[in-house]
């Protein structure tokens, strides 16, 4: 911090009222300021009035007569990354959510069997036991934390969870926080836009998942202009597999459509509604379903492109039998549907009308005379198959498109961890939720203004940031070239002759 102070120019230590040179000293107390005026909640801001204008940049006067208000943490965390965000660019009504580990500065004192987690939390099965031969607690360790949990380190804050396995490595146990990321992700079927992050949301690790994710979806959707307004969500299983009162259900009350991948606990092959259905997947089917297309096997890492566009044709197949909405959901959550004959995707010979369309579409096996629910429509309460519901069917073509987006935050994940902040212990020498996260917000603002230099530079566009950093208006394009090969042989450069 020191150093990015040093590297000012003079206008802009002027402007931010450094008369002298900056010492980590000052820097500290500064921030020991915030911290207080946070805690106390007597930060404020004028009442509905911008600290900066964003098209110039340029600080703005404050009214004497105008109001303060008091901001809470997670509203100054959330004016820290919008001012990172110019308004020139866009932002979708799609988010991108994901959590990721962050070990606590603190020592660890004490060490626990297995991980202290959430009971709605993925099954964990495949972490590193603990060797506690060489890992002894100390005496007095642990201790009961103030919500109750074993508390492992100096850091009050700070609590045993667990990070799943990469690159074929196991998942272990850590102590400290889960770090929860809103990422800006593309629009279905939209231009591509920068994967900005627009919210953060800081818990002690082992904490429940569902519920931090839909406090950033709260916090992201209160800052929101009009017109800007969240509709759909992706995330992955770590908060799609927690109870549907504590995900799917909220998400959905504030008209919020989750996307989501399925756990293996979540698959398979389960009794309808309906006499002659079947819930397979999550979704609802006819049981004139083939039986070939019932147990389908799933997407492993590392499948083959090829393999695995040829497996989602095979879950295109099955999705001709699945009912589709017949109306949107009612305000009480309950949604009428269409079997399969009635919205026109199979043949059946009980459903006559249903005949009369393209043979290209498949023909069931079901018996004349006998029921069957490809005719059929129902009304499907808000708690059947609410664990699992989602617009597209998992595993079909438009499944995988619709989920796809979610790269947006892996990539703002490898963005933090190894590309650009390196996020691991020791990146923060603090303690405790608070302390933590005002430094983490500022980083996060200051790595928002770097991707969408980046972002513009690498499309040749026009920098919104340029101008506020007396650069020039066209983006500077690093030109990469390739190494020439070397035409000079070993044996040639050792026989003394002139190389050729």
């Amino acid at each position: 911090m020191t150093e990015t102070l040093a590297d000012l120019p003079h206008t802009a230590r002027h402007d931010l009222g450094l008369r002298e040179e900056a010492t980590y000293r000052m820097v500290w107390y500064a921030y020991t300021l915030l911290i207080r005026a946070l805690e106390a909640g007597t930060l404020a801001v004028p009442h509905n009035h911008p600290w900066v204008d964003r098209s110039t940049g340029e600080l703005l006067p404050c009214p004497r007569d105008c109001p303060h208000q008091p901001i809470p943490p997670a509203e100054f965390f959330g004016r820290l990354l919008d001012a990172s965000v110019p308004d020139s660019v866009p932002l979708t009504e799609a988010l991108a959510i994901d959590s990721t580990d962050y070990e606590t500065w603190a020592r660890r004192r004490s060490w626990a069997r297995k991980p202290d987690v959430d009971p709605d939390h993925l099954p964990v099965k495949d972490h590193k036991p603990v060797n506690h031969a060489q890992s002894a607690n100390e005496a007095s360790w642990p201790r009961t934390g103030h919500d109750g949990r074993a508390q492992n380190s100096l850091d009050p804050d700070a609590r045993d969870g667990y990070r799943s396995g990469t690159n074929g490595t196991r998942g272990s146990v850590f102590c400290g926080y889960d770090l929860h990321l809103a990422v800006n992700a593309r629009s279905l079927g939209g231009p591509e836009t920068p994967f900005i992050i627009t919210g953060m949301h800081l818990s002690p690790a082992g904490s429940h998942k569902g519920r931090a994710g839909v406090t950033l979806i709260d916090q992201v959707r209160a800052r929101r202009g009009k017109g800007q307004v969240v509709t759909e969500v992706i995330g992955d299983r770590g908060y799609s597999y927690c109870k549907p009162e504590t995900w799917a259900w909220p998400l959905r009350a504030r008209n919020v459509e989750p996307i989501i991948d399925l756990h293996h606990n979540q698959r398979g092959q389960h009794p309808g509604p309906i006499p002659a259905t079947v819930v397979i997947d999550g979704g609802l089917f006819s049981d004139a379903l083939p039986h070939p297309l019932r147990d389908l096997p799933g997407f492993p890492i590392g499948m083959p492109a090829a393999d695995k566009a040829k497996l989602h044709g095979r879950y295109d197949q099955r999705a001709a039998y699945a009912f589709t909405p017949h109306s949107r959901p009612d305000k009480d959550g309950y949604q009428r549907f269409k079997g399969p004959a009635v919205a026109g995707k199979v043949r059946c010979p009980n459903y006559p009308r249903s005949l009369r369309g393209s043979h290209t579409r498949p023909t069931t096996a079901c018996t004349p005379g006998t029921e069957c629910a490809c005719g059929k429509t129902l009304t499907l309460a808000p708690d059947v198959t609410a664990w699992t519901k989602q617009r597209n069917l998992w595993g079909t073509t438009a499944w995988a498109a619709d989920y796809g987006r979610r790269a947006a935050v892996e990539s703002g994940n490898a963005e933090i961890k190894t590309h650009r902040l390196h996020m691991d212990r020791g990146f923060t020498r603090v303690m405790g939720t608070l302390k933590n996260s005002v430094l983490l917000a500022f980083s996060l603002a200051a790595l928002n203004v770097i991707l969408l230099r980046d972002w513009h530079a690498k499309r040749r566009r026009l920098d919104p940031w340029s101008h506020l950093v007396n650069e020039p208006d066209e983006p500077n394009v690093t030109k990469h070239t390739r190494a020439k090969r070397r035409t000079t042989s070993l044996a040639t450069l050792t026989s003394g002759d002139p190389p050729g």
